[in-house]
């Protein structure tokens, strides 16, 4: 092996050492790409987790709202529903008021009725008795008079 081998040997080995440094070099580069997205991603995880942590607050703020309104809708029903309950026994009270007050005045007019039909007959039976006594009064007259 000759002075030519030799040459190529170190020309070898220069290129070998440039190769080296060279992968050496892109290693570096590729290692710091690699914790610069390791960095960008766990930012971006970060970040998402704030998003989501931020979208679960502002559900809980709505869900509040909506309990709140419901809570107030219940009870402004509850309280149309007592209204309404306590208008509906009222109106009971008027209308058991108002039958009571009916059955009070039909009660005087059937008495006032009865009372008027006693008399009606009393009259009738004391007329009765008038026109039976004008008849036998007449009969007798006209059996003493002869004339039959």
């Amino acid at each position: 092996m000759g002075p030519t081998t030799g040459v190529q040997t170190e020309d070898g080995r220069g290129q070998a050492a440039d190769e080296v440094t060279y992968l050496r070099t892109l290693v570096d580069r590729l290692r710091a790409d690699l914790e610069e997205a390791a960095a960008l991603l766990a930012a971006e995880r970060q970040r998402w987790a704030a998003e989501r942590e931020s979208e679960r607050a502002q559900a809980r703020e709505t869900v509040d709202a909506l309990r709140v309104e419901l809570e107030a809708a219940a009870v402004e029903r509850n309280a149309a529903v007592q209204e309404a309950v306590a208008q509906s026994s009222d109106e009971v009270a008027q209308l058991k008021a108002s039958v009571d007050e009916l059955r009070r005045a039909l009660e005087a007019v059937r008495a006032d009725a009865d009372r008027a039909r006693v008399v009606q007959e009393r009259q009738a039976r004391d007329e009765r008795e008038q026109l039976q006594g004008t008849v036998a009064a007449l009969r007798a007259r006209l059996e003493a008079t002869g004339g039959r």
